[in-house]
């Protein structure tokens, strides 16, 4: 059987006391994990003046001169549209530069500029952010297993926004 809660979701009437704590634990978790990553992306603007999302492109492209902005979205798990904004605003900035292909001048190339060059190197770390950052030091089988539990959690959720699975953290 089922029961009504106070907020008019539905849960099995019979929840233990260890399940209805590890709810409670779960959800304080994921406090953390959202407070934590807030914290970090306040710290990096007030240290550097740009978002999170703008210094790990500014990473990205100081790693990989010569990135296109099509791989630069794949790298960073965003729309090319995002990517664009985000790189426009670094141009802005003088942190970066846009160079056309000689070969195909469609294809744009971008290079850190070195005021860019020197942010990184007084930026607070890590400059991808505190939970990509955490994922990368985890376990394959931890992150399949994760992968997993979270598909199974956006399931259960009556209300849910995909277009937020390509829209970086700093911005959300």
């Amino acid at each position: 059987m089922a029961e009504q809660t106070t907020n008019g979701s539905v849960r099995p009437k019979h929840r233990t006391q260890k399940v209805q704590s590890a709810e409670q634990d779960v959800l304080a978790k994921f406090r953390v994990i959202f407070k934590s990553i807030k914290k970090h992306f306040h710290w990096v603007e007030q240290q550097t003046g740009v978002n999170g999302a703008q210094l790990w492109v500014l990473a990205v492209i100081a790693e990989t001169p010569g990135i296109k902005v099509k791989e630069l979205a794949k790298v960073l798990s965003i729309h090319q549209s995002t990517a664009s904004n985000l790189i426009d605003r670094l141009v802005k900035q003088g942190m970066i530069r846009r160079e056309r292909s000689e070969e195909d001048q469609r294809v744009v190339h971008l290079f850190a500029e070195a005021r860019g060059k020197k942010l990184i190197k007084a930026a607070p770390k890590p400059l991808r952010g505190v939970l990509p950052d955490a994922l990368n030091h985890m376990s394959a089988s931890d992150l399949i297993q994760l992968n997993l539990l979270l598909a199974k959690l956006l399931g259960k959720m009556k209300v849910r926004d995909d277009s937020g699975k390509s829209t970086p953290l700093a911005n959300i």
